[in-house]
């Protein structure tokens, strides 16, 4: 029986949901670029069915996305309109099939939160180079990311994005160009969970 978090993600896809601090720097480029990368692979015949949110382990809920963030967004053909921090609750958690953090702090405080679900829970570096190591023909599945994730050393600060909030733009375009190509391999890899649903096998 398919329940809760074990959706069929060919019907409503699976859901995304990126932390940060504030909401407002980080986590919304990481939804706004996986949501206008499965807008593109749609538009390129792509099937692919994803729901992409974020929220932050201290946001104030309402606050806008950071100008630096809206402009970063924008300039690569993102759409950064609309935008309102929320603050992260366990529900959010409990609703979402994978969350991706952008540091180890948030990995630590979402998992505290919903510890039922700590498995689900990675930074963005970490998941993505777990789903890089393989399609799900050679058992890249989400089964496999979650079990696999011993793979890469918990505690190693490469898999934090550095928090650009109060510095230059620069600080902004630097975090742009870690995350895009990261939820890029993510947008890469659920449509590949896509395609192994439609010919029968089992994610």
């Amino acid at each position: 029986m398919v329940t809760g978090s074990d959706r069929d993600a060919t019907s409503t896809g699976l859901s995304i949901l990126f932390v940060c601090t504030g909401n407002i720097c980080r986590s919304p480029i990481g939804e706004r670029v996986l949501t206008g990368l499965a807008d593109r692979m749609r538009a390129d015949g792509t099937d692919l069915a994803v729901t992409s949110s974020s929220a932050g382990t201290g946001a104030l809920n309402g606050q806008p996305i950071h100008p630096h963030s809206a402009a970063v967004l924008a300039e690569h053909g993102y759409d950064a309109s609309g935008f309102e921090a929320r603050y992260l609750r366990p529900p959010m958690l409990t609703q979402a099939d994978v969350v991706l953090c952008m540091s180890r702090e948030h990995r630590a405080a979402a998992q505290q939160m919903a510890p039922a679900r700590w498995k689900r829970v990675f930074t963005l570096t970490e998941f993505a180079a777990l789903a890089e190591t393989g399609t799900p023909d050679q058992n890249g599945t989400l089964a496999a990311i979650m079990g696999g994730r011993g793979r890469i050393d918990p505690n190693s600060s490469l898999l934090d994005i550095v928090d650009p909030m109060g510095r230059p733009r620069e600080d902004f375009d630097r975090v742009f160009a870690e995350v895009e190509p990261k939820v890029e391999t993510v947008a890469n890899w659920l449509a590949a969970q896509h395609i192994t649903e439609t010919t029968g096998e089992t994610r």
